[in-house]
């Protein structure tokens, strides 16, 4: 019984009824989306060049994680995504090759991560 109320005490503590918002409760999921983009095809011979794909409803602060749902070009990678502008995601692509390679059109999976007090306070530990 007593681990149940605590339970209960914690999770009231994180969701602000109790806590301000100066204790280490920021930064949760408070949504969390899947869609389904086109990577277009993309010839670069430099190490990296980022691509900019448009993801409608994406807000500047989200946090954005990616995976193409087929097998990339031998050499080509994926080395970061992000987002700085609402309705865009940016896409790194890297090249390992030293020469110049095409990445083929591909499904891009894309996890969209929303975070209460996004972006985080400066003074976050």
């Amino acid at each position: 019984m007593a681990f149940f109320a605590f339970t209960a005490t914690i999770n009231s503590f994180c969701k602000g009824i109790i806590m301000s918002k100066t204790t280490i409760c920021r930064g949760n999921v408070i949504a969390h989306s899947i869609c389904q983009l086109t990577l277009p095809a993309t010839t670069f011979s430099t190490t990296t060049t980022e691509v900019t794909i448009a993801c409608p409803g994406v807000k500047s602060t989200d946090k954005i994680q990616v995976q193409v749902d087929a097998a990339m070009t031998v050499g080509v990678g994926i080395c970061n995504a992000y987002t700085n502008a609402d309705n865009f995601i940016i896409v790194r692509l890297l090249n390992l090759t030293g020469a110049s390679v095409t990445q083929n059109a591909a499904v891009l999976l894309v996890s969209v991560k929303t975070c209460e007090d996004s972006p985080l306070p400066s003074n976050v530990v």
